[in-house]
């Protein structure tokens, strides 16, 4: 009896590690937010819409990355340093997703989806490239 409670517990525990980020879990970051900490603070802004929005229009010094199945985005996310604040945009909901689920399970404490996106950046007054 008590293998069987050890191994279920052992279920429960693994299942747990394994979820994924809920919408509830991302913190939000709004433009007019992110533009007054521009000045205290080092964002590191990562763009996940195709290379063809990027080259039109993208918030200045953010990175573009194309997230793919075959995983090999960490490569990318291992350039980026786990001591400053990351913020994720995107027009599709579950890149922006995979990217802060990506991020936090490699130990990123403070990632940001960006509120809006770029259209409030623009709004805004925000630098784009």
């Amino acid at each position: 009896m008590k293998r069987l409670f050890f191994a279920v517990i052992l279920l429960f525990l693994s299942l747990q590690s394994c979820k994924e980020v809920e919408a509830s879990e991302i913190d939000m970051i709004s433009a007019e937010e992110m533009l007054e900490r521009l000045d205290e603070e080092e964002f590191q802004v990562l763009d996940v819409r195709p290379e063809e929005e990027f080259a039109d229009a993208h918030i200045l010094r953010a990175k573009n990355i194309i997230l793919n199945e075959n995983n090999d985005n960490y490569l990318f996310f291992d350039t980026l340093s786990k001591d400053k604040p990351v913020v994720i945009y995107g027009e599709n909901k579950e890149h922006t997703k995979k990217a802060i689920e990506i991020l936090k399970k490699d130990g990123f404490r403070e990632v940001y989806e960006l509120e809006g996106g770029i259209q409030d950046w623009i709004l805004l007054g925000g630098e784009v490239h």
